[in-house]
């Protein structure tokens, strides 16, 4: 294993993030089988999207572990993380859009898929130059 010198410091922040992500989907988990106190003040969501959030949320615990390990399959599995996550964020955009009054149509909705897919591209940009850092052999 690489020290942590050696590691790069956005995938030292991209470890972190998908540790602390997983340890929130875990306690959602939690919290939705056994509820601690019903809240006002939470968004009401539906049972599929707490699912896909809770899924997405667990499948980071993998991949902080193939960050730290620098696993070639956690940078495979890196890509499914990514295009579920925009995939779900953008299906909860529209979903979004389209219950709102006067919120500007199918102009909305194409900034809308515009702003996701140009932001996708920038992480998978990225993630795509992480490569280098899976292959090389751990120390």
């Amino acid at each position: 294993m690489a020290p942590e010198a050696e590691r790069p410091f956005g995938s030292q922040v991209l470890m972190w993030l998908c540790l602390l992500s997983s340890i929130s989907a875990l306690m959602d988990l939690v919290s939705s089988i056994h509820p601690l106190y019903p809240s006002r003040y939470i968004f009401p969501e539906t049972p599929a999207q707490r699912t896909v959030s809770i899924v997405i949320g667990l499948s980071c615990a993998p991949l902080f572990y193939g960050i730290r390990r620098r696993l070639a399959v956690a940078w495979k599995f890196g890509w499914v993380v990514l295009i579920a996550s925009f995939s779900s964020l953008i299906v909860e955009a529209l979903a979004s859009l389209n219950q709102m009054p006067q919120s500007g149509g199918w102009i909305a909705s194409a900034v809308v898929t515009i702003s996701f897919a140009a932001v996708a591209i920038y992480w998978g940009r990225w993630w795509k130059h992480q490569k280098s850092y899976f292959i090389q052999p751990g120390l």
